[in-house]
């Protein structure tokens, strides 16, 4: 039975092959989470390295900010303002990704010490960490969750 100290990122990581483009629009990151039911998506560019992640919270702040720019319309009349709501909905299918996308992103390594992760999460309040290989491609994603499990796991072997 391994330590709990010895056990590696890689045995507890979602592998996760879904990403997204930070050229792709909006709107096509928000099906795919919809879709494959994902609260975060690692964005990659062209040469697949990662450069950012788009959460949930990426997207609910985006909100924020819309429902903050709706409210000042609060002078205009019903049927300008049913209008001007109507444009800022469609200019979310022109929004990139990488325009809302949180960057830098901290990541680890599928080697890294699964204690040392959740420290990370922890201390810097994060429910997810990209894992990517040594040229910077994903592999999959550390979530407080995962950690979750390795701590039930390793309390269960310890139980017998």
């Amino acid at each position: 039975m391994k330590n709990l100290g010895e056990l590696k990122v890689s045995e507890y990581m979602t592998c996760q092959a879904i990403c997204i483009n930070d050229s792709d629009r909006l709107t096509e990151a928000i099906r795919i989470m919809d879709d494959e039911g994902l609260s975060v998506l690692p964005v990659i560019n062209s040469q697949s390295r990662l450069v950012g992640i788009l959460s949930v919270s990426d997207l609910i702040e985006i909100t924020h900010e819309l429902q903050t720019d709706i409210t000042a319309m609060g002078y205009v009349r019903d049927k300008l303002r049913d209008f001007l709501v109507k444009m800022l909905i469609d200019q979310g299918d022109t929004t990139l990704v990488r325009d809302v996308m949180t960057s830098p992103v901290e990541t680890i390594s599928p080697q890294t010490n699964l204690v040392v992760a959740a420290r990370k999460l922890v201390d810097r309040r994060y429910h997810h960490l990209p894992v990517i290989d040594e040229s910077g491609t994903p592999v999959g994603m550390l979530s407080t969750k995962d950690f979750v499990r390795a701590i039930s796991d390793y309390g269960a072997l310890l139980a017998g």
